[in-house]
């Protein structure tokens, strides 16, 4: 009993140091990946440029995801993800480095941001594969929670925190912190000691990189899950992507008009209101909660879309968002709830590729869609992207649970092993 106890406090102490390092290193994440694109197009004046440095924050994860997923499924998640922060430190370092020689050109700092989101990839993997193994199944909805809490209110502040860095340090002072972050990030996630089950760690054999394709395709309810997220994503990514597009266009506000800002502001906090909720959902029957929130979410995106002014545009957009990210949560939860240890890295490498392609496809899409028939219209008509997954949960079954498959099917042992 004493030893069950034990294990316990070192499970929690180690969750509150991953949160701890999620801090610092989200401060360096979603700063850099203000500045970055902002700089490029400052120094290039190309839009293009722009568009490649924040596609370089995308690109990685499709590419390297599945093979991330291997590598942590066969090390310790917490050692992969110090070695990452100071893979990330060591990145941003070369951007000081290049003011005070070459000079840093916008070619240069698109590599940069490739090779900083690609050690990325591999820390988000991880992360989520160790948030179980501290947390538990029973607690993963309320660590998920407070991490989504973490990185939201930091990423709402990542903006304006970049740009006093940067008017106050320059460029190149200004990632120097930006690396330090990651280094406190690798030092306090290094202090992190997973459970002994969680730190025996088999290699994956031949095919292994596949592995969390075939487990959620073997199992029903993640099956679900993981179809209806391709649509809510798409959906996602027409609202978040042009947000400022349809708040001028369609709102008739100025960039540089406040209630630009007060809708904006609106997103974050409903995003915040989503990740607090989450845990609530713990224990709902997922296929029922995944009908209901992606059926209110569908009619909130429509009610965004048709606002004829801008407060109730912010008003529809704060309830999307806290609905969307609710459900977010909620089905990272889920998934990592349904997955065993082994296969945590590669299941949710492949539920994180979903979203990371889905949603920058959605914006995509949308903005075509705006030139050639308008805002609103575009909008409205991404929302049949969400109803495709509002029919897909309908015809699951009601009965499904993530607790069905704890462990690995008969056919996924010789996969993972």
């Amino acid at each position: 009993m004493t030893a069950s106890v034990n294990t316990g406090r070192a499970a929690g102490g180690g969750l509150r140091l991953l949160i701890a390092g999620k801090f610092a290193s989200t401060v360096a994440y979603a700063t850099s990946w203000v500045l970055l694109p902002l700089y490029v197009y400052e120094a290039s004046g190309s839009a293009i440029a722009a568009a490649l440095a924040s596609a370089s924050n995308v690109v990685p994860f499709l590419l390297f995801g599945l093979l991330a997923g291997s590598m942590v499924d066969r090390s310790s998640p917490t050692r992969l993800m110090a070695w990452m922060e100071c893979a990330n430190a060591a990145v941003l370092l070369c951007v000081p480095l290049l003011v005070a020689t070459v000079g840093a050109g916008p070619v240069a700092l698109c590599l940069i941001g490739f090779a900083s989101a690609t050690a990325y990839v591999w820390f988000d993997v991880a992360s989520a594969a160790a948030v179980p193994a501290l947390a538990g199944k029973d607690g993963v909805f309320r660590a998920n929670s407070r991490l989504w809490t973490v990185t939201t209110v930091l990423t709402a502040v990542a903006a304006p925190l970049g740009l006093f860095l940067l008017d106050a340090l320059r460029l190149g002072p200004t990632f120097a912190v930006l690396a330090g972050c990651y280094l406190v990030s690798a030092l306090l996630i290094a202090l992190v000691r997973l459970p002994a089950d969680a730190e025996d760690r088999r290699p994956p054999g031949r095919g292994a990189v596949w592995a969390g394709i075939r487990f959620i395709t073997a199992h029903p309810l993640l099956r679900v899950y993981t179809a209806v997220n391709v649509g809510v994503g798409l959906s996602a990514g027409a609202v978040y992507g042009m947000l400022v597009v349809f708040a001028s266009e369609a709102l008739d506000l100025d960039t540089d008009d406040y209630r630009m800002a007060w809708i904006i502001a609106a997103s974050g906090v409903g995003a915040l209101c989503g990740a607090l909720l989450a845990p609530r959902f713990k224990s709902a029957p997922p296929i029922p909660v995944a009908r209901w929130m992606i059926g209110v979410e569908l009619a909130l995106l429509l009610a965004y879309a048709a606002a004829p002014d801008w407060t109730l545009a912010a008003a529809a957009l704060l309830c999307w968002n806290t609905v969307h990210t609710c459900f977010l949560v909620v089905g990272v939860s889920v998934r990592q709830t349904a997955t065993p240890q082994s296969l945590q890295g590669r299941v949710n490498a492949v539920g994180r590729m979903i979203v990371w392609g889905s949603v920058p496809a959605g914006t995509l899409l949308c903005g075509w869609l705006t030139d050639a028939i308008g805002p609103r219209p575009a909008l409205a008509a991404l929302a049949v992207c969400a109803l495709a997954s509002l029919v897909a949960a309908m015809r699951a079954p009601r009965g499904l649970r993530a607790e069905s498959t704890t462990t690995e099917p008969p056919s996924m042992k010789k996969v993972s092993q």
